[in-house]
């Protein structure tokens, strides 16, 4: 149980801060602007939620040693750029794709943290904790 507890932690908590810090980073290295809202009505989708959530269900995966889960994480980062690169709206947004492909390395390094909290949980990896 104290390896599910560490391992959770681990992906949620401490990927969510590097995550955010690497985008932030990112784009301001890119010079893209901070949101790039996609929706006419501006209703979106929280990123953090997001990342949260796609954390948790790719660390209980890799916790549980589902077969395919990295071939799954890798699928659902494909899945989120696709739906979003041809985005009708993003013709006159400035930075838009850089936006998205900025959104894309985050969500590596996320799933980089949810593999490795996963392998904590499952008794893979140890942090020396």
């Amino acid at each position: 149980m104290m390896q599910w507890t560490i391992g959770l932690l681990f992906s949620l908590v401490v990927g969510g801060i590097v995550t955010r810090l690497f985008l932030r980073f990112l784009r301001s290295s890119l010079g893209t602007p901070g949101k790039v809202r996609i929706s006419a009505d501006g209703k979106d989708v929280p990123a953090w939620l997001t990342g949260a959530v796609e954390r948790l269900f790719f660390t209980v995966l890799v916790g549980l040693e589902v077969s395919g889960a990295p071939a799954a994480m890798i699928g659902w980062l494909a899945l989120k750029l696709a739906t979003n690169w041809n985005h009708p709206d993003w013709k006159d947004k400035p930075g838009a794709r850089a936006f998205a492909f900025s959104a894309l390395l985050a969500g590596l390094v996320s799933m980089l943290f949810a593999l490795l909290g996963g392998l904590v949980c499952a008794r893979k990896l140890s942090l020396g904790i």
